[in-house]
């Protein structure tokens, strides 16, 4: 069997910094998810980059102080990827896969900084419903996912991962790519779940006030039915792909998976507090980032084609 890591001992500088750069984008995405819960997407008005008119609004509170806060951590994070990059093209050789995970990454890197930046100017923020803001979110979502991915690539590289060699011909691979298109449309409805559970929370809906009849309240229900169908399915096609030196990954993604289950019981109980929404959305990304390495792990080395 061809090993999963390199024989040579992967850069501990690199491997640091890749696995810190990676842990701060899920902060800032969480980040992100308090300024939609608490409605701060406007706290700086309709300008971006400046705040109220200032780069620093040193008076800011409220839902200014929110939304300043995450784009201050966005920038901070433009800042490690920059030292990231510098660090990998001084540290590795010029046709090293890292590279090419590195530049993947970077690129859903300015365009989930262009796509926070639409929201703004468009005014797709605080309590708007429009058609405009779902797709905005929904591309805003996927493209998260792919620099999740991305960087959670980078990680596997500097630790010494093998790159992945998808072949579609190969049963096993298909059921990786299964799963990650299960997990995006399981995210992307949690996404326009949490935007109604926002603007229509129900409490205000089950008692007629608000506006139930817009679709985002409607299609409300759908939510939890597609993640436990997809909950499932995920969980079934790990089990299906495990193997000897996949077991602690497939053992934690399971893990999250029904961690996620009673989450989502515990937000719909709660009348999805931000706190609970917060977790849900972390327990989310974490399960994304499990299934990239299960796939990376997959890929990268000969496996027993499931039954």
């Amino acid at each position: 069997m061809v090993p999963t890591r390199t024989e040579t001992a992967a850069d501990p500088v690199v491997r640091r910094l890749a696995s810190a750069v990676l842990v701060f984008t899920v902060a800032v995405i969480l980040g992100g998810s308090v300024v939609r819960a608490t409605e701060s997407g406007a706290g700086c008005g309709d300008q971006w980059p400046r705040c109220e008119g200032h780069i620093i609004p040193w008076s800011a509170d409220g839902s200014t102080a929110i939304e300043f806060t995450h784009r201050a951590m966005t920038a901070m994070l433009g800042v490690l990827m920059i030292a990231l990059v510098v660090t990998v093209v001084r540290r590795t050789a010029a046709a090293a896969p890292i590279r090419h995970a590195l530049g993947y990454a970077a690129a859903f890197f300015v365009a989930e900084v262009a796509i926070g930046a639409l929201l703004v100017v468009f005014g797709w923020v605080e309590d708007d419903a429009s058609l405009g803001r779902v797709i905005a979110l929904t591309v805003h979502l996927i493209n998260t996912f792919m620099l999740l991915g991305a960087l959670t690539m980078v990680v596997w590289l500097a630790r010494g991962g093998h790159p992945p060699q998808l072949d579609t011909t190969r049963l096993a691979h298909r059921l990786v790519l299964a799963g990650a298109l299960v997990l995006l449309v399981v995210s992307a409805s949690g996404a326009l779940n949490a935007l109604a559970d926002t603007l229509y929370p129900v409490n205000l809906v089950t008692t007629g006030d608000g506006s139930p009849t817009h679709f985002l309240a409607r299609l409300r229900v759908l939510h939890p039915l597609v993640a436990v169908a997809g909950g499932t399915a995920v969980f079934v096609l790990a089990g299906r792909l495990a193997t000897n030196s996949t077991a602690g990954i497939t053992r934690g993604l399971r893990a999250v998976v029904l961690g996620q289950f009673a989450m989502g019981v515990i937000n719909i109980t709660l009348l999805t507090p931000v706190e609970t929404q917060v977790l849900h959305l972390l327990l989310a990304d974490v399960l994304w980032i499990l299934w990239v390495l299960l796939a990376a792990a997959v890929t990268a080395m000969p496996v027993a084609e499931p039954a």
